[in-house]
């Protein structure tokens, strides 16, 4: 018997590698994912989040005042806002390969341009155009990458994707303090150098194809019911990030006293679990579900939110900063990936650039609410608990979309 079922087992495990084979000839995988990575690390990593560490040295070195720094982010925001806007109602068809490579190449002359000390107006104008990029990446890539990979591998080669963020934010923060005694104008082009070569390879490596949105006469709604969930959680989950992201390194350094270094060394974890976070949980989307994964990991994201609450040992604050971290950046991925599973591939694009516009404007305005929070209590743990009831509050949210996409034909969405 055993030599009658081999030769047939034989045949269909090369069937079976024959088939993958042709899947991965179809859409190169790890060689798009790789491209993402740039994309994203290029375009959010460095030109959005690369900003934060080199504003010391803006105001030190007199090219403008500690509130037109502040300016200067709030205006790359708003071109983050434009920038996903535009791409969410594009209604043409997008060549991937020549608008990656072109945005990475915007963002790099962006960030070159910046190196001569123009004023206030003259660095805005960058710092818009730097965001407009940044935005239509941020939504082009989940199309590109995410929406043209096989169901199974998608939380992989999305994990890989979305990485190239927190990954640039870990660059930046090594990398600029040593080349700042180069001098700003040299930390400027360098930057933009960098950005430059990316855009170059990726010009060269990114798999061709098209994407084409859907008709806008068959729009009759921007997004079904588990998405609007899903948008509303994604939405929530800013108000768990952004303590850890603005507030955490100051509490350890401050409010525990333990001195600048002990902040800077909790800054990194976060840094170091942005980067890692994706592609761990791309694969644990893969095997579990995105949906399952992200409402799991928005508890996980709530507990670790709330550690400070409770202790101020060093180790428990770690902890928290990685799972922070990793599932602050690794929304993008888990949620990007989930509206792939609930909407056509040509609404793909506009229900996520829905997501990271409400993202953008919640983070913005979270910022800003507890900035006040603290200016008026000087409490961090209050804004610690309220990012950690929020986080909860996300994972409710999805598993309600968990429960809603069972009665939801993707055939039908909107």
């Amino acid at each position: 018997m055993a030599d009658v079922y081999f030769p047939a087992f034989l045949a269909v495990w090369l069937s079976s590698r024959k088939t993958r084979m042709k899947d991965d000839a179809a859409f190169p995988l790890y060689r798009a994912a790789s491209c993402g990575l740039l994309a994203m690390l290029v375009g959010i990593g460095i030109a959005r989040f690369g900003y934060a560490p080199l504003v010391p040295a803006l105001v030190a070195g007199h090219w403008f005042s500690a509130s037109a720094a502040f300016w200067q982010g709030t205006i790359n925001l708003a071109g983050y806002l434009i920038g996903a806007a535009c791409m969410r109602v594009w209604s043409r068809p997008v060549h991937t390969r020549p608008a990656v490579a072109g945005l990475m190449a915007v963002t790099a002359v962006s960030l070159i341009a910046s190196a001569w000390n123009g004023g206030e107006l003259y660095q805005g104008i960058w710092r818009l155009l730097t965001g407009i990029t940044g935005g239509a990446l941020m939504v082009l890539m989940a199309a590109a990458v995410v929406g043209r990979a096989p169901p199974a591998k998608r939380g992989q080669v999305g994990g890989i994707t979305f990485a190239g963020m927190g990954t640039g934010i870990m660059i930046s923060g090594l990398l600029i303090p040593r080349l700042l005694p180069l001098g700003l104008p040299a930390t400027w082009a360098l930057l933009g150098g960098f950005g430059l070569i990316a855009a170059i390879i990726v010009g060269i490596l990114m798999p061709p194809a098209i994407i084409t949105p859907a008709a806008k006469t068959a729009e009759k709604r921007v997004a079904n019911r588990p998405v609007t969930l899903l948008i509303i959680g994604y939405a929530l989950c800013a108000f768990g990030f952004v303590p850890h992201m603005l507030f955490l390194a100051s509490f350890v350094a401050i409010g525990l006293h333990r001195g600048i270094a002990q902040g800077a060394d909790i800054a990194a974890m976060l840094g170091i679990a942005a980067a890692a976070g994706p592609p761990i949980l791309g694969r644990i989307a893969d095997r579990f579900g995105f949906l399952r994964t992200l409402g799991c990991g928005y508890l996980f994201m709530a507990a670790s939110v709330a550690i400070p609450l409770f202790t101020g040992s060093p180790v428990w604050l770690a902890a928290s900063a990685f799972g922070v971290g990793a599932m602050g950046l690794g929304a993008v991925l888990l949620t990007s990936g989930a509206i792939a599973h609930l909407v056509e591939p040509p609404r793909l694009a506009a229900n996520w650039g829905l997501a990271t516009m409400a993202y953008a404007v919640m983070q913005a305005a979270v910022a800003a609410l507890f900035s006040s929070l603290f200016h008026a209590t000087g409490s961090y743990q209050l804004l610690f608990g309220i990012g950690a009831a929020a986080a909860f509050g996300s994972a409710l949210f999805v598993f309600a979309a968990q429960a809603s996409a069972a009665h939801v034909d993707v055939s039908q969405s909107a």
